[in-house]
């Protein structure tokens, strides 16, 4: 695994992981929130097994990336572009996973012929559908926080929920299905997960409160502009991002295929985006 930093525009830092095959064809990777560069490194083997590259960054505030307050969901195919250029890649496929699913769509409608495709993984929908509130995050704090109008209020909320520095979020009940409830039992995985979710928070709860306001506004971009293959992929077990969104975001992008896969939650869900990457290129 590589774990650097590049600087893009405004003097940022934008920290990112470089793992799999390196010789592979790129994938690049945007992480739910809160969650961090780290999440898919567990999987460095099975994306190498693949052939495949994967290229993970941080968004603003997130792990090693330097924040960038009052930044717009429309902002970050600009710092994902920068990446590619800084690593000279041309042209690569952009997948994503929960709260992340918006960053990949909008790369995919705003880069043009830079994105190879698509793959989205139990993705958040653009959430100015109104259905798109039922049954999301129920018994969480999230959803009201997405409702308050100005970022600040809801950074103000965050620290008042999960504290300045987030340590409140992993103590907060969360109720996952019951593959989720597995996956979590083991060990290494848990490690994992907990790895990625504390690096999130190594600047404090900023980013993930910028990630909070940005979800609950509907979506600054046209996703009928999207003109390369999307697969938008849900577990049929999840119980935190319903899998309506799915099905929303996939009537939204043109072209695109929805498949519900049987027996996954939404953690367990994305050990299969090393195949679904890898078809998803194979087919491109």
């Amino acid at each position: 695994m590589k774990d650097s930093q590049i600087r893009v525009a405004g003097g940022r830092e934008l920290a990112y992981t470089d793992i799999g095959d390196p010789s592979g064809p790129p994938v690049f990777f945007f992480h739910g929130a809160p969650m961090s560069r780290l999440h898919l490194v567990p999987l460095e083997k099975q994306f190498a097994a693949e052939g495949l590259r994967v290229v993970s960054p941080d968004r603003p505030g997130y792990g090693r990336s330097s924040p960038q307050p009052g930044r717009s969901m429309t902002d970050w195919p600009a710092d994902v572009a920068a990446l590619a250029d800084a690593l000279a890649i041309d042209r690569f496929l952009v997948a994503a996973h929960s709260s992340g699913g918006p960053y990949a769509v909008v790369c995919a409608a705003l880069l043009g012929g830079r994105v190879l495709g698509g793959a989205v993984i139990a993705g958040v929908t653009d959430m100015a559908w109104p259905d798109a509130w039922t049954g999301y995050l129920e018994g969480r704090a999230e959803p009201e926080l997405m409702r308050l109008p100005e970022e600040s209020a809801v950074v103000a909320g965050c620290v008042e929920h999960f504290g300045v520095d987030g340590s409140g979020f992993l103590a907060a009940p969360f109720e996952f299905p019951p593959p989720d409830e597995a996956l979590l039992a083991d060990e290494t995985a848990e490690k994992g997960l907990l790895s990625a979710v504390t690096e999130a928070f190594r600047q404090g709860v900023t980013g993930y409160a910028q990630d909070v306001h940005l979800e609950g506004r509907g979506w600054p971009f046209d996703p009928s502009r999207i003109s390369v293959p999307v697969d938008v992929v849900h577990g049929d077990m999840d119980t935190l991002v319903p899998i309506a969104h799915s099905r929303h975001t996939a009537r939204l992008i043109p072209g695109s295929t929805f498949r519900a896969l049987p027996g996954h939650g939404h953690l367990t869900i994305l050990a299969e985006l090393p195949r679904i990457a890898a078809a998803r290129l194979r087919s491109t």
